[in-house]
């Protein structure tokens, strides 16, 4: 999978040295693994960001392991809860959605709270 580089692409990898990321193999893991591109960026300018050979391919078997025991793809959802249950925790790359509830409800304890001291507190008002 070598590539052969241009002049101006080898100024800019002289330049931006561990910063220049090759698009086709950000292409082929995106293509893979159901995760957002710029995660996939991530990992290659972490441990691809080279222009040698040998450091490529090493730093593509790292990615490689990485996006593949740490991204979910359809039908693996089970695998990965088993594999929770046995090892106590897991690290999953994927999309999260979240939403944020700009009011307060009284009947949650504030963050960094315990459960029993807001209703301790809650009582106490009422008294």
């Amino acid at each position: 999978m070598s590539l052969v580089l241009d002049p101006i692409d080898q100024i800019a990898a002289r330049a931006f040295e561990g910063f220049v990321v090759r698009k086709d193999l950000v292409r082929k893991f995106k293509a893979q693994y159901p995760v957002p591109t710029y995660v996939v960026e991530f990992l290659l300018g972490r441990y691809c960001a080279s222009t040698d050979e040998a450091e490529i391919q090493e730093g593509l078997q790292i990615v490689e392991r990485q996006l593949s025991n740490r991204s979910v793809r359809a039908g693996e959802e089970e695998l990965f809860k088993a594999r929770a249950r046995e090892d106590g925790s897991v690290k999953i790359i994927d999309i999260v959605q979240a939403r944020l509830e700009t009011e307060r409800r009284s009947d949650r304890p504030p963050p960094g709270q315990g459960q029993r001291a807001h209703a301790h507190r809650r009582l106490l008002r009422r008294s």
